[in-house]
């Protein structure tokens, strides 16, 4: 299975959306035309980690921020509704037949948005076009 963050991305919000209705989920962060509320992807770091063999660790930091219009008296009752709904769907989600698991979720109001942050572990490898090794049959020598 190849993965990329765009699929990511549409794993999340077709997970999400029947849990948070009427909320326009974006991949990035926008500056004109946001439909309140919304719910934007960051990616905030990747380290990769612990190779083994063809494999390595790749570890994804992730920020879900939620946002509500501004003047709204229960804007603090909506951003606790939408952490309890995001911790409670966000431990496993579903993306191209697997589940992935989240670790390290938390969540804080700062600046007026809501910011759900997780980490996700992946074992991924990448395929190698190099050959690594020939038949000594196979060598011939050349002198330039």
């Amino acid at each position: 299975m190849s993965f990329t963050l765009q699929e990511l991305t549409a794993a999340l919000a077709g997970h999400l959306a029947p849990h948070l209705p009427g909320v326009t989920f974006y991949d990035n962060p926008n500056q004109q035309g946001t439909q309140l509320p919304a719910l934007f992807l960051q990616k905030t770091h990747a380290r990769i980690t612990g190779k083994t063999g063809p494999r390595f660790l790749r570890r994804l930091g992730l920020d879900l921020v939620y946002l509500v219009d501004f003047n709204r008296p229960d804007m603090q009752d909506q951003y606790m509704d939408a952490a309890e709904i995001l911790d409670g769907h966000l431990e496993l989600f579903p993306c191209q037949g697997a589940l992935l698991r989240t670790y390290g979720r938390h969540w804080t109001v700062q600046e007026d948005a809501l910011h759900y942050k997780f980490d996700l572990k992946l074992w991924v490898s990448r395929q190698e076009d190099a050959v690594l090794m020939g038949a000594i049959q196979a060598y011939r020598e050349e002198v330039i």
